[in-house]
């Protein structure tokens, strides 16, 4: 008998094609052009991508970005975090490649 998880063709249906991870700190407006930019460049693919925007600590509205693009982009698996202390630019992105399901 075959265990399902050693087939690789079940183990991409329960995984997405694409993660688009953004890590990002204080850059709300170029974060709000990323997501403009993305709503139209994978519509028709929103099972097979998924988004993980990762919040280094900002300081500015980028969580306000984060939220008013959660709604916009509802029919995507749209992941967010905001770390709540700065971790710096290498492990904010560690984080993100950590946090992607693709394979």
């Amino acid at each position: 008998m075959t265990n399902t998880n050693d087939n690789p063709a079940v183990i991409l249906t329960m995984n997405k094609l694409l993660t688009i991870a953004i890590p990002t700190y204080n850059r709300a407006e170029l974060l709000d052009k990323q997501l403009a930019w993305l709503d139209h460049a994978i519509k028709g693919f929103e099972s097979e991508c998924e988004i993980l925007v990762s919040d280094n600590c900002s300081t500015d509205n980028t969580q306000e970005v984060i939220k008013k693009w959660q709604q916009n982009l509802h029919n995507f698996n749209f992941q967010i975090n905001k770390h709540p202390e700065n971790l710096g630019v290498m492990r904010n992105i560690m984080y993100c490649l950590n946090s992607a399901t693709t394979i």
